[in-house]
């Protein structure tokens, strides 16, 4: 097959790797699925009759964009199951219900379906089920099962877990095997222990698993994500190869290099010929940085007001605003209210009056509405996956990042990770902001700034250097100056 212009040397090894599983280690901006889908395409004609393609993403918005990409390659979505791990999971019981012990029209639940149960409870009953294949069910288990059941329900880990029972009977295991000669799993370090274990099922007898993903970015673990499963992938399957990824073409390299140091050195080639903006801002509160954030966002778009207004230098559709906890997000809002700029802020959609199973698995996704001139606003996790020009990071506290304030405390290591997933997110502009003093939680917190700035050399904190002496004229701004 002959090489394609549009794909570098790395990604066209990865596309034609035959003869075991493949794990493909892709940072941020390197163009994963990208790949993924030519190797998918590459495989596809090489299927015999009644063979297929299984495409496993973590959210639906990438299953959308993955058949579009295949669809705009020419593969057959009747060749390709493409889908999340739920998706794929429930169709399997529901094809073969009647040998799994759950009743013909059970639905699955979501939050509000299940009375007598408070937050916490829940939260530690899912972790139970996404962390462990043995359970030892206490008694809340138990009452929770119970409750499902007598209203045929089962929960997001049910699907996973009954799915795993379902394939303990070999005969439907071996047609899967039969019907599936190829897998592949987008993000792999988001899996937990039972779809690990799935995997290990579905991908024998021949059959040839391509895994793709960045175990620097793995930040679900209280999902029950393990990025270990990622490190171990050569062990669970034998025989396999590592290819890496490592040309970054979204991010200029001022920033990449930036969000490099944050996870130790890690080194990406930029492919952008820019240098790229990082701006580290230091507000007195956070109402004062949420100020900060929206004058920046309206000189950005050229300001609002006719009689004011410059040049745009970009628009709002480039602009997110990201942040640890949803409490910040107050603070945002009301100071994009107050100058009049457009936004949306991610959520999960509203459950449908009628259940269908596709409305049921996208319950737990948030959502933005794409293709709109708003900026937008939403959590660090919520922006894994997409990419904007500029973005803006605020909260860049001790405490927020790494998550530490109440009972509320992040594992150390994917704290910062998570700080480089939202790093990675800007193409041109950076904004790093934080505050002396902020209100979460009806108290007033005196702040330090987060410790993950340290990290990043003064030169690269220095590129907007040339604009100091206007800076200075604003009183609140200690941009550049820390500790």
């Amino acid at each position: 097959m002959e090489k394609l212009s549009h794909l570098n040397e790395s990604q066209w090894q990865a596309v034609c790797h035959e003869g075991s599983h493949l794990l493909i280690t892709a940072g941020p901006g390197t163009g994963k699925t990208h790949t993924l889908t030519h190797r998918i395409a590459h495989l596809a004609p090489t299927l015999k009759s009644g063979e297929n393609i299984l495409a496993i993403t973590f959210t639906n918005k990438a299953a959308g964009q993955m058949k579009d990409r295949l669809a705009a390659l020419g593969v057959s979505p009747s060749h390709v199951f493409t889908g999340t791990f739920h998706a794929f999971c429930l169709k399997l019981l529901r094809d073969h219900f009647e040998h799994t012990a759950l009743p013909k029209d059970f639905k699955v639940a979501a939050p509000e379906d299940i009375g007598g149960f408070d937050k916490e409870t829940l939260e530690r009953i899912s972790r139970m089920k996404s962390s462990q294949l043995a359970l030892a069910p206490d008694e809340d288990f138990k009452n929770y099962q119970r409750c499902l059941r007598q209203n045929n329900l089962i929960d997001f880990d049910d699907i996973l877990r009954e799915a795993l029972l379902l394939l303990e009977d070999e005969d439907i295991a071996a047609r899967l095997r039969r019907r599936y000669r190829y897998i592949f799993v987008d993000e792999y370090q988001d899996s937990n222990i039972v779809q690990n274990a799935l995997l290990k099922i579905l991908a024998r007898d021949g059959v040839q698993l391509t895994a793709i993903g960045d175990a620097n970015q793995s930040i679900y673990g209280f999902r029950g994500s393990r990025v270990d499963l990622f490190r171990r992938f050569q062990e669970d399957f034998t025989p396999a190869k590592i290819l890496t990824l490592q040309e970054n073409y979204r991010s200029a390299s001022g920033l990449l290099a930036a969000s490099g140091q944050i996870m130790g050195g890690v080194e990406l080639l930029a492919r952008l010929e820019t240098q790229g903006k990082l701006v580290i801002h230091q507000a007195a509160t956070d109402r004062a940085e949420a100020d900060y954030v929206a004058h920046q966002i309206e000189k950005l778009i050229g300001g609002l007001d006719m009689n004011t207004s410059r040049r745009a230098v970009r628009s709002l559709g480039d602009i997110a605003v990201l942040y640890r906890l949803n409490a910040q997000r107050h603070a945002l809002s009301q100071a994009l209210e107050h100058l009049g700029i457009p936004f949306q802020v991610s959520q999960k959609p509203k459950k449908p009056e009628k259940y269908c199973d596709e409305h049921a698995l996208g319950r737990n996704e948030e959502e933005l509405e794409f293709n709109v001139e708003k900026v937008s606003l939403m959590s660090l996790h919520a922006a894994k996956g997409l990419e904007f020009p500029v973005v803006f990071i605020t909260g860049c506290e001790s405490n927020l990042l790494p998550l530490d304030l109440m009972e509320m405390k992040g594992e150390a290591q994917e704290e910062r990770r998570l700080f480089y997933v939202g790093m990675t997110r800007a193409r041109e502009h950076l904004y790093l902001t934080h505050a002396r003093r902020r209100q979460l939680f009806g108290r007033t917190l005196a702040q330090e700034p987060c410790p993950y700035l340290a990290d990043i050399s003064e030169e690269l904190k220095a590129i907007d250097a040339a604009r100091r002496q206007t800076l200075k004229k604003d009183p609140d701004s200690l941009q550049m100056k820390f500790f």
